[in-house]
């Protein structure tokens, strides 16, 4: 005679099911890559290390520093769009905890004007942790050249160039642009805390 079956308690299976969602969700959270908003750059190219002047005098490259970069070609002259988008970038890093592994960089595409110390009273107006960068104007032209960016100056003095913010993973390859209109509508703030976490 065959033995009898115990039949299956509902609320062990119910909670071991339930278990295995949960475990499920964290897994999904944990390991897979949030969306992010700026444009992604499909050819990842790698940024040239080009050496400027830092706000100390000093010569700087990108690459002398590890983690994700977010670097923006503007001048301290600029009336509006540098100080807006310098806002922008100082409330995104803040509100993501100021992370160790992200440098934020203001390269001057004035260099005549932005001297290091013109450069360094304009940045640390923003944020003390960003990083300003100037030098000869072939080089920050090579630079430029290297993120998309154009830039020239008019006959009143003032300087047209590019306002995006381009960000650099940590093998210094450009992979994401972020636009005016995604500054604007706070995307950078959104992404800032996955993109500290590393590319």
């Amino acid at each position: 005679m065959q033995p009898a079956m115990k039949k299956a308690n509902p609320t062990l299976i119910a909670l071991v099911l339930g278990v295995l969602v949960l475990l499920g969700i964290w897994v999904y959270r944990t390991f897979s890559k949030p969306e992010l908003h700026g444009t992604v750059v499909q050819a990842m190219p790698t940024i040239p290390d080009i050496e400027l002047t830092d706000t100390s005098g000093k010569p700087h490259s990108l690459h002398h520093d590890p983690g994700v970069k977010l670097v923006f070609f503007g001048f301290t002259r600029c009336p509006d769009i540098c100080p807006a988008t310098m806002s922008i970038l100082k409330r995104a890093y803040e509100n993501a905890g100021s992370p160790k592994n992200v440098k934020v960089y203001l390269v001057s595409v004035d260099p005549e004007t932005d001297t290091p110390a013109v450069l360094k009273k304009y940045v640390e107006y923003f944020q003390k942790d960003f990083i300003g960068l100037t030098g000869e104007g072939d080089q920050i032209a090579q630079l430029a050249n290297a993120f998309y960016v154009g830039f020239q100056e008019n006959p009143d003095g003032m300087v047209t160039h590019t306002d995006t913010v381009a960000v650099l993973d940590e093998q210094n390859r450009m992979r994401l642009i972020y636009n005016q209109e995604k500054l604007g509508q706070g995307l950078l703030d959104q992404d800032l805390p996955a993109l500290s976490r590393g590319l």
